[in-house]
């Protein structure tokens, strides 16, 4: 859960329904131009993340993981193996707003119960960094259990106060069947908002579920106690060994209800 700092995750595509009539081409011409821009911007980030990630993947041995979503499993990284996960996500009904993460992880060798990670995102025309450590604590193979803790921290760059607050998550892990995994969140969040100090106890639950051998479907409910709370869900496409491709459609639960699209991709090495 320790991506839910990042610079307020705005909502998703435009609605572009029009694709069901039979002048695709002439279809779009129907959206907005905001909404056309949006669109054409996810497209685009889709390609460069995809040929970047695949470049790295001819040189690569690994397996895909991670991703976009903000509940976190009990899993880290093998000793000696990295995951970058790079996702991009815009507002529904305003294709103006939208946010781009990268977000790289490792575990040493040297240190192989321990994952050191950042976050780097940008929003409404601010960056933040979000440093982050996972520590596993627990892994039971026999019994398809992993827990770890995790905390995380996060620094405005384009303000004199950078400090934007800290949080601290326990994810658990449980491999119910073969082709299921449940995750559970528990935490706390401390914000720090132009002077306005929030602290908060979060929560999180999450389910995997391997519909085929290249096709996992993902869904979560998250949020914080007597805070905002907010809903994902979509699939995530596995592309060879090395390669994931996250297709998320998401809903805050709390005020104005906004919804968003989230468009992402994970290698690991």
């Amino acid at each position: 859960m320790h991506k839910k700092h990042t610079p307020q995750r705005p909502d998703g595509f435009a609605k572009y329904r029009a694709r069901h009539y039979r002048g695709a081409r002439n279809s779009l011409l129907l959206l907005p131009p905001a909404k056309r821009r949006a669109l054409r911007r996810n497209l685009i980030f889709i390609g460069l993340t995809l040929g970047l990630i695949l470049l790295v993947a001819l040189v690569s041995k690994a397996h895909a993981a991670g991703g976009a979503y903000v509940v976190d499993d009990g899993a880290i990284n093998a000793p000696g193996a990295c995951n970058v996960d790079a996702w991009y996500s815009a507002n529904r009904h305003d294709g103006s707003t939208h946010s781009e993460t990268l977000s790289p992880a490792c575990t040493f060798a040297a240190m192989p119960s321990v994952q050191w990670g950042t976050a780097l995102s940008r929003a409404d025309h601010e960056t933040q960094v979000s440093p982050q450590l996972k520590a596993q604590v627990l892994s039971r193979q026999d019994l398809g259990v992993e827990i770890a803790v995790s905390a995380g921290a996060h620094l405005a760059l384009d303000r004199q106060h950078g400090f934007d607050g800290a949080d601290l998550n326990v994810p658990f892990t449980w491999q119910a069947l073969e082709a299921l995994r449940l995750n559970l969140n528990a935490g706390w969040t401390h914000a720090y908002n132009d002077g306005d100090q929030q602290h908060r106890l979060t929560w999180g639950s999450g389910l995997e579920y391997e519909l085929a051998h290249a096709l996992t479907l993902i869904a979560e409910r998250y949020g914080q106690a007597g805070g905002d709370q907010a809903w994902q869900a979509g699939p995530r496409l596995h592309l060879g060994e090395f390669v994931d491709v996250d297709l998320i459609l998401g809903r805050n639960l709390t005020g104005t209800r906004d919804q968003w699209l989230t468009t992402g991709a994970t290698l690991r090495f």
